[in-house]
């Protein structure tokens, strides 16, 4: 029993010894140890800050050179469609000069007199009988066209084709109206009519 007791003693002052070289372990830094880890601390967590910094740079210098570049790109496919336009425009006008060429030398047709037709001012001279009130939207749209190309040299595509579609559309409605009017009083109209169309070419000339 005594034995025993001797045991029991024994291992509680070892263990009591174990715990207290633990306690003693972990508290063993010093001073100089702990200002040195806050240090590594410190440093450690700025580097980690300018490495952040220095990443968002960079993504914000290649987020400027993307948007100049697609700028340049918005650009250059804006001038590349205007040069397309511009060259397709050309085609249709080229075209048009040509049919024009065509109808002429096919149906003879001659310019207006300057009596009919002031080329400076761009006043026509319309026969009494053009001066109709159910003519009034292809005269007054002719009209205004033609001082427009009096006074600014030519007429852009969109209103050289609103004159001509003014011109044609008019021609078809007095196509319809032939028995109307007797023969050589029809035939002049219509030649007045495409005496102005071909006026009215010459403003791809």
């Amino acid at each position: 029993m005594k034995t025993l007791s001797a045991y029991v003693v024994v291992l509680f002052v070892l263990g009591a010894s174990v715990a207290v070289g633990q306690v003693i372990y972990n508290n063993a830094s010093t001073a100089g140890e702990s200002y040195a880890r806050g240090a590594s601390d410190v440093i450690q967590a700025q580097g980690q800050r300018n490495l952040s910094n220095s990443q968002a740079a960079i993504n914000l210098t290649d987020a400027r050179s993307n948007q100049i570049d697609n700028q340049v790109k918005s650009v250059n496919a804006f001038w590349e469609k205007k040069d397309i336009y511009s060259e397709r425009q050309q085609q249709e006008f080229y075209e048009i000069g040509q049919d024009r060429s065509a109808y002429v030398a096919k149906h003879g047709l001659k310019s207006l007199t300057p009596d009919q037709f002031d080329r400076t001012t761009g006043k026509i001279n319309w026969p009494k009988v053009l001066y109709q009130k159910q003519y009034d939207p292809y005269r007054n749209t002719l009209d205004e066209l033609f001082d427009k190309r009096a006074k600014y040299g030519m007429l852009s595509g969109d209103e050289y084709m609103a004159a001509m579609a003014a011109n044609k559309e008019w021609r078809a409605m007095l196509t319809k109206q032939k028995d109307v009017y007797p023969g050589p009083i029809f035939d002049q109209i219509m030649k007045f009519i495409l005496g102005v169309r071909r006026e009215l070419a010459d403003n791809l000339s």
